[in-house]
């Protein structure tokens, strides 16, 4: 009987607003598939270590972490391996655009209705609508967050 091994990973939705839009990072995986950033814990680190880290690693950029999002995914990679994914909610704060070619084909700002359409899987469409939820919530007149 094969044992199942559990991996972890953290990333973000990363936003920004941009000429007075929001908009939404996502990349695009050597696999092909659309998504948000996010990578393997590593030793000792917290959620948000590596969240930030692997964002810096894959896309260059510094972020912020908005206080009061964190929502898990889960799924299966490959057979015998269950991942939990910890995302957060973070605002772009610097950096430079330089994608990980190892691992991205390129990555892209898009707006909230493109950032639906490129998204691969079910399960990141669903954590994008929590995202949005939250922003609305936090700031129900559009403000800060312009959602259209």
């Amino acid at each position: 009987m094969t044992e199942t091994r559990k991996e972890i990973s953290c990333g973000a939705v990363i936003i920004r607003v941009n000429h007075g839009k929001l908009q939404v990072l996502v990349i695009r995986q050597k696999q092909g598939h659309w998504c948000f950033p996010k990578g393997h814990v590593e030793g000792s680190e917290t959620e948000h270590e590596t969240a930030a880290r692997e964002i810096k690693e894959e896309t260059g950029l510094d972020v912020r972490f908005l206080d009061g999002f964190r929502e898990c995914t889960y799924y299966s990679p490959e057979p015998s391996v269950e991942k939990k994914v910890v995302y957060f909610l973070a605002e772009m704060t610097g950096g430079s655009e330089k994608i990980q070619e190892e691992e991205l084909l390129e990555m892209h700002w898009a707006s909230v209705i493109d950032t639906e359409a490129l998204l691969s899987y079910p399960n990141d469409a669903e954590l994008f609508h929590k995202a949005i939820a939250f922003l609305h919530k936090e700031d129900p007149d559009g403000v800060r967050w312009p959602l259209n």
